[in-house]
């Protein structure tokens, strides 16, 4: 049975340094290694770095006597599945407890960090093979599922009768993503007009649409990086087309409206799903975290401005996993009264936190999945702000978090 710490009681008993000496007893440093994207997508690496930091910057344990703190070294897969394996290689090197991945060359690397009996944790990709808990036990996520995503698209889009043609790009994230869609509407092939693949370094996706157009699609659904999404969304609206498109939680991405400035109103209605920043407990935990992370690191600034010609800013959603995995990873360090990796991975399966929106975080034996399929939402862009939609019952329920300043 795993074994509940919340994340209050946890962090008052890890700042107090109990179970020590404090007179007799030394320091360790822990390093936490991540690998993310930095030169590839800024937002997200220094998203995903930012959540890190946060979690760490007063964290400490105590070990045998010991106290524990930690440090964070990153390193920049800018994308790439063969840099990200060299990057573990160098962050195993280097002594790392545990890595937080944005998921690039995870397929690769899991089985070098297990031989070093080093947890990755995945807190952006939601590519269904990334976790198995049997086959992959030192790999673990917070973050949501592509399965969870791509059904609850589904089951919101095809009770609107819409003909959906389906646009993923060419990387990992787009193929990941087409799997779980094409499972996803396997049971509606009638809401499918067509599949479609694009290029990631296209910068005029005009034949694409053209041909979803011509197959009689009355919706996009269109599933990639950022740039990928943005380029529909313009190919579409400068063809006069007011189709509505949906995706996945990469069009929250700050280069969506970025590349959408000079026509603002074409971003209009686009709506995407994403892991809810907000839980049971209300928008208080989070609003709390998301304080937290703007003293500490300053907004995130957009770089645009809302239609009331504020600037807009980006919430900290994606940050609150990696923060919310460390302190699963100190609850475990912990519980295992140990810093050894076999010890701390089989604590992994056995304790649990309350996250930054308080959610409770945590693992098992079953299931390596820290964010459940269930808190999936939809939100949608106006005037340069998202907002949860009204026409879903999770969704509806939801408060709009301020992005402006």
């Amino acid at each position: 049975m795993a074994r509940a710490v919340l994340l209050g009681v946890l962090a008052a008993a890890l700042l107090a340094g109990c179970g020590g000496d404090k007179q007799s007893s030394a320091t360790r440093t822990l390093t936490i290694a991540v690998d993310a994207p930095f030169s590839r997508d800024a937002y997200i690496g220094t998203t995903i770095a930012n959540g890190v930091r946060l979690a760490t910057a007063h964290l400490s344990v105590p070990v045998d006597g010991d106290t524990v703190h930690f440090r964070v070294v990153t390193y920049d897969n800018a994308g790439s599945p063969s840099r990200a394996v060299a990057n573990v290689r160098k962050a195993i090197d280097a002594g790392a407890v545990a890595i937080v991945s944005d998921g690039t060359g995870v397929d690769a690397s899991w089985r070098i960090a297990q031989k070093a009996n080093v947890p990755i944790a995945v807190v952006y990709d939601g590519d269904e093979g990334l976790v198995d808990p049997e086959q992959r036990p030192n790999v673990f996520r917070i973050a949501p599922t592509n399965h969870g995503m791509a059904f609850r698209l589904a089951e919101y889009i095809v009770p609107k009768r819409l003909k959906v043609a389906i646009l993923t790009d060419d990387t990992g994230y787009g193929r990941a993503g087409r799997f779980s869609l094409d499972r996803a509407f396997a049971e509606n092939p009638e809401s499918v007009a067509d599949r479609i693949q694009v290029p990631s370094s296209a910068t005029d996706l005009a034949p694409q649409i053209l041909r979803a157009r011509r197959a009689g699609a009355t919706a996009l659904l269109v599933w990639g990086q950022p740039q990928s999404i943005a380029q529909a969304v313009v190919a579409a609206r400068s063809a006069g087309w007011q189709v509505p498109v949906f995706a996945p939680p990469a069009a929250e991405d700050p280069l969506v409206r970025q590349q959408l400035a000079s026509h603002p109103d074409w971003l209009d209605g686009l709506t995407f799903a994403s892991g809810r920043m907000t839980a049971e407990a209300g928008p208080a935990p989070f609003m709390s975290f998301e304080s937290a992370y703007e003293a500490s690191f300053g907004t995130q600034d957009v770089g645009v401005k809302s239609a009331s010609g504020k600037e807009v800013v980006q919430p900290p959603d994606y940050a609150m996993y990696p923060f919310d995995f460390v302190n699963v990873l100190a609850a475990a360090i912990n519980a295992a009264v140990s810093t050894d990796g076999k010890a701390i991975l089989n604590a992994l399966n056995q304790v649990s936190t309350r996250g930054a929106n308080g959610d409770q975080r945590g693992f098992n034996e079953a299931s390596h999945e820290g964010v459940v399929d269930d808190d999936v939402y939809f939100a949608r862009f106006g005037g340069m702000i998202f907002r949860p939609v009204k026409d879903d019952a999770l969704s509806a329920t939801l408060p709009t978090i301020d992005q402006e300043r």
